[in-house]
């Protein structure tokens, strides 16, 4: 005898009869089917749109902010070499310019292949391509001056500052590119973030609809099923926004599977949050590893040289080491360089402030100098040419200034230097350690139109040496007192049966202890031990 409980299917379905729970569960199911499979397109559809218009604004965005970056890299580089060139006379500093002029209409049109379509960016790429025709057509006339023996004319010009006002142009137009790109970006990402509200939208509203076949179906089955999964629904909501530290309230009275379920989901949420924390802290360590990267990239091709000369009757060394917050680059810089009669030129500067801007500042300082001590190395001369040229109006109201010690040392051990508001080197003899003493200092670069360096003359007796440093090394802190030039001598006293650059490592490593592993600004250290010999002519 056939059971009458038992029916058909689409008896079940169409709800002939006496209504049943199973009646009502499979209409509840395929009520929810249709509405969770309409759902899922949409937010299949939302989501893939939203994803691709995101994902193709920033695309565009990186291609053209980097396509940019590129030229003018290249132009910086290249006005560099011109000026360098212009001052020397010596061909390999047009090795950046000839590369620039090569590459330059080939760049340009990758760039405004880029922005086709764009009127604006089209707009800002022309200002920016006329801006950088403007510089390279000065740039061809001080390197045709220089060629043709116009010396003093060539160096008048770049004394005007012509040069440096256009590429200043050039910077100026490249900014104005780079926040339009910066707002095509952000109305990409806000065409994303409507789409994906749209698709919550339709998300939220599919769930309510559900919620409303569910409950039509049973009361009983909206206390025992749909209000614990509401609840769950809540707690799901709350992490796909991101806040995954609440936890879904355990339903007492709910049917056992759906207690279950929910307890299931917090267990999940709690890994979920562990896998999120550490994967952030993985990041936060890519991101330093990269920004480190970076540094001594920065470091390496601009502040520092690619070696140090060797000197017959001298031995040199130097130590470089970043501030630790952040590891931004900084403007400190060295380098040295034998001069044609043997002597030895070393050069020590800090250039106030931190980041691309002052690290790309000490490098211009740091290839003028060199330019300079070929032509002569007298340092009251040096430091003269180079606060001519920091002391322009333009620089000046920026806040660019610069401290330098300028020292020339031979083999014999006699030496002349010139501060330009620079701390005093140390002298460091056998057992004994202290600041050189000094007549005077000049004023730090930058500061004044006219103005003189007066030049101490000292001698560095057999196996002594001179030190020179900027202020971040005896300016490391602990609390309120600074490490001082005094716990820098003794530390190199500590050391003076090892070599000069393990001394110098010692060194930088005790002011960097003493700061407590995080030195507040960057240090450049550069030592000059006399070990006895003439002069080579």
């Amino acid at each position: 005898m056939a059971d009458p409980a038992r029916r058909d299917l689409w008896s079940v379905i169409t709800g002939k009869g006496t209504p049943s729970l199973r009646g009502l569960l499979t209409r509840a199911v395929i009520g929810v089917g249709l509405v969770l499979g309409v759902l899922a397109a949409l937010a299949m559809v939302g989501l893939v749109g939203a994803t691709s218009s995101y994902r193709d604004g920033q695309q565009a965005a990186v291609e053209r902010a980097k396509a940019s970056e590129v030229i003018l890299a290249d132009l910086l580089n290249a006005e560099t070499g011109v000026s360098g060139y212009t001052l020397t006379g010596s061909t390999s500093y047009l090795v950046p310019y000839v590369r620039a002029e090569g590459t330059y209409p080939r760049n340009m049109r990758q760039l405004r292949s880029l922005v086709a379509g764009e009127p604006q960016l089209v707009k800002a790429v022309g200002a920016f391509d006329a801006a950088a025709r403007d510089w390279f057509t000065e740039a061809r006339d001080l390197v045709e001056l220089r060629r043709s023996g116009n010396v003093s004319e060539a160096v008048a010009r770049i004394g005007e500052g012509v040069d440096k006002q256009r590429l200043d142009q050039l910077r100026a137009e490249h900014a104005e590119l780079r926040e339009l790109v910066e707002q095509q970006r952000q109305q990409a990402l806000g065409t994303a973030d409507q789409r994906r509200l749209w698709t919550i939208l339709a998300v939220v509203a599919g769930v309510l609809l559900a919620v409303l076949v569910v409950a039509a179906a049973s009361r009983s089955l909206w206390r025992r099923v749909g209000a614990p999964l509401g609840s769950l629904l809540q707690g799901v909501r709350r992490v796909g926004e991101g806040d995954q530290d609440q936890a879904v309230p355990s339903p007492g009275h709910a049917a056992r599977e759906v207690v279950g379920l929910v307890d299931a989901f917090n267990v999940m949420q709690d890994r979920v949050v562990d896998q999120r924390e550490a994967a952030e802290a993985s990041a936060r360590r890519s991101e330093a590893a990269r920004a480190e990267r970076r540094l001594w990239q920065t470091v390496e091709q601009g502040l520092l040289p690619e070696s140090l000369p060797a000197v017959h009757g001298l031995r040199i060394a130097a130590r470089y080491l970043p501030s630790s917050p952040g590891l931004a680059v900084g403007g400190d810089f060295y380098d040295a360089r034998v001069l044609h009669d043997g002597r030895l030129a070393v050069m020590v500067g800090d250039v106030a402030g931190h980041g691309a801007e002052s690290a790309a500042r000490a490098a211009r300082m740091r290839f003028g100098w060199g330019a300079l001590v070929e032509a002569d190395p007298d340092p009251r001369h040096v430091l003269q040419i180079m606060n001519t040229h920091i002391a322009e109006p333009h620089e000046r109201d920026q806040g660019i200034y610069a401290t330098m010690c300028h020292c020339i040392i031979s083999p014999d051990g006699t030496a002349e230097f010139a501060l330009a508001g620079h701390p005093r080197p140390l002298l460091v003899d056998g057992d004994k350690a202290g600041l050189v003493e000094v007549d005077a200092r000049g004023p730090i670069l930058g500061l004044l139109d006219e103005v003189d360096w007066p030049v101490t003359h000292i001698t560095v007796p057999p196996d002594a040496m001179l030190v020179v440093f900027t202020d971040g090394l005896v300016e490391a802190r602990r609390n309120d007192e600074i490490f001082g030039w005094q716990r820098a001598a003794d530390a190199l006293l500590a050391t003076r049966y090892t070599g000069l650059e393990q001394r110098l490592a010692y060194l930088t490593e005790a002011a960097q202890r003493y700061d407590e592993g995080n030195l507040r600004d960057d240090v450049a250290v550069l030592a000059v031990q006399v070990t006895g010999g003439p002069v080579t002519r």
